[in-house]
């Protein structure tokens, strides 16, 4: 994996390196500089990229449109940084600002005091996990508003304190017997899907972006998405016996008509069950609608999420090491923080 020394907007591809070109630029601008184009090559070794990375970041000073507000600090970071972040996260991003937008937009920056984002935070205290995705998208528009000259190093109001509301860790365990219950109620598809996830315990986007060739001699070789663009290390699950009877009942259930199909977990037409922008609306309703149900049949009494089955491959494991190796976690401390659920037995 080769080291990034620039910004987030350049990136390694094809034997260059390349800068993906600011949407707030207009078309005159973006044409004299770039070409025209919405990736520019700057070259080939470190030295020559840096260099015409530094001419282009003093043109572009010239060219970035005046902040005076709140609001035109949250137009250039929709412009120029979100496009960069996973699609997931860009979303999230873009619900925050349009509720950071209501209150602080009419403010300039430099006049953002940290009371009023403690306030900020407290009027938002009944829903702390999306006031925190809040917090933590207007401490990074300060700091690229520091990295964009538009206020001294000293002016940010959030630096160095404790604003975001204490956490909370999901608890919710599946238990054998819970699953073992709900199952039959679920359809073919969904009976594959689970099985072969309780076998690897990878998240759900990369299970709906397995492919046939992701079985190898090897074993289940799978790239976490989450973590493709910074380590782009694979997770390789050893075959056994379980593993190999759940992707063979995935392949079963697969649409026979239809040819060329690559994806293991497939629509009738072929389909993956998730996009380019990673959204999977028509997995989510199929699984809705089996909870829905067993919890209308009284089969179970606590609804789960897919989530929770990743959590339970973790529980489950013989140990901490063994649950982060599933999960192609970095950190064991993250797995134990949000994954190991299972209560312990005493003597």
């Amino acid at each position: 994996m080769i080291n990034r020394p620039f910004a987030k907007g350049v990136r390694w591809k094809n034997g260059a390196w390349r800068y993906r070109v600011p949407r707030w630029l207009d078309a005159a601008t973006r044409q004299r500089i770039f070409d025209g184009k919405v990736e520019f090559t700057l070259g080939r070794t470190i030295a020559d990229a840096a260099q015409r990375y530094s001419e282009i970041m003093q043109e572009l000073d010239s060219e970035a449109p005046s902040i005076n507000t709140m609001s035109d600090l949250m137009d250039r970071y929709i412009s120029e940084v979100a496009p960069l972040k996973a699609p997931a996260t860009r979303r999230s991003n873009l619900i925050s600002l349009k509720r950071l937008r209501a209150v602080f937009g009419h403010m300039p920056p430099g006049e953002v005091e940290s009371h009023q984002v403690f306030k900020y935070r407290d009027l938002r205290r009944s829903t702390p996990t999306s006031a925190n995705r809040d917090l933590e998208v207007l401490s990074h528009l300060f700091s690229k508003a520091i990295e964009w000259g538009v206020l001294r190093n000293d002016q940010h109001p959030m630096r160095g304190l404790r604003i975001k509301n204490p956490g909370r860790t999901r608890k919710r365990y599946v238990t054998d017997e819970e699953l073992d219950a709900a199952l039959p109620y679920a359809n073919t598809f969904l009976q594959a899907y689970v099985r072969l996830k309780m076998t690897l315990g990878a998240r759900k986007a990369d299970m709906l972006r397995l492919e046939l060739r992701s079985k190898t001699a090897e074993g289940i070789k799978v790239q976490p998405t989450k973590t493709a663009e910074s380590s782009g290390k694979v997770t390789v699950y050893k075959l056994t016996p379980e593993r190999e009877a759940a992707w063979k009942a995935a392949l079963a259930i697969r649409p026979q008509r239809v040819s060329n199909i690559t994806y293991l977990f497939c629509t009738r037409k072929g389909n993956p069950y998730i996009d380019e922008e990673g959204n999977t609306s028509g997995f989510d309703s199929i699984f809705r609608r089996w909870i829905d149900k067993v919890i209308k049949e009284g089969v179970i009494q606590e609804r789960f999420t897919e989530n929770d089955l990743r959590a339970k491959v973790a529980s489950d494991s013989e140990d901490m090491e063994q649950a982060r190796r599933r999960l192609s976690h970095t950190s064991a401390s993250t797995t134990r923080r949000h994954y190991h659920r299972k209560p312990e037995e005493a003597d």
